[in-house]
């Protein structure tokens, strides 16, 4: 697991990032990615593509998420209950350091992320969902659902309904790889037949 809290932190990991990968605590960040959230990454996390996390949220992901190249993910978003609109323009005037509607991104564990998608503030993504290239989820995505699009809608569900919640019960994505490996067999079965 990663976790990054800290400014000084979340600097100098960009500053890494910016010209190697990153393989440290079981979690892949590939070179290019920029992280300016709040952001705890779950074990076994493969974050295969530059991307962007930014925003003054905390952004969730779970264990042995697998992400495509160029998402971006954002953790909060201009307050449109001010006249103006522009950061910049708002702290030259009011001092204000910034004028933004703070919502936490939440990713479940074992979600496949395509290229190109973009995730809104305040988005919740189940356990097992997939989320097609190119799609912008501006909402919350059910365990083991698969959704595409823009905006992204509901295509269909991984499993059925006994084996979505046999799988929320079992939580494989919690085993040690010990017990991963002694279980071979369960990763070798299909589950939609």
């Amino acid at each position: 697991m990663l976790i990054i809290k800290t400014p000084l932190h979340r600097k100098f990991l960009n500053f890494y990032l910016n010209f190697f990968s990153l393989n440290y605590q079981k979690v892949f960040i590939r070179k290019g990615s920029v992280l300016s959230a709040n952001l705890t990454i779950g074990t076994g996390t493969c974050i295969n593509g530059p991307v962007l996390i930014k925003g003054s949220g905390n952004v969730e992901i779970g264990n042995y998420c697998a992400f495509g190249g160029f998402i971006d993910i954002i953790s909060s978003n201009h307050d449109m209950n001010y006249p103006n609109l522009q950061y910049k323009l708002q702290k030259e005037i009011t001092g204000m350091a910034k004028i933004s509607a703070k919502k936490d991104v939440s990713i479940g564990h074992n979600v496949w992320i395509g290229d190109h998608v973009i995730i809104l503030p305040g988005v919740k993504i189940g356990n097992g969902a997939v989320l097609a290239a190119g799609s912008v989820i501006t909402k919350d995505a059910e365990p083991f659902g698969i959704y595409g699009g823009n905006p992204a809608v509901f295509i269909r569900k991984r499993f059925s309904e006994e084996t979505i919640q046999k799988m929320q019960i079992l939580k494989w994505w919690d085993w040690s790889k010990d017990e991963m490996k002694n279980n071979k067999q369960f990763f070798e079965t299909r589950l939609d037949a």
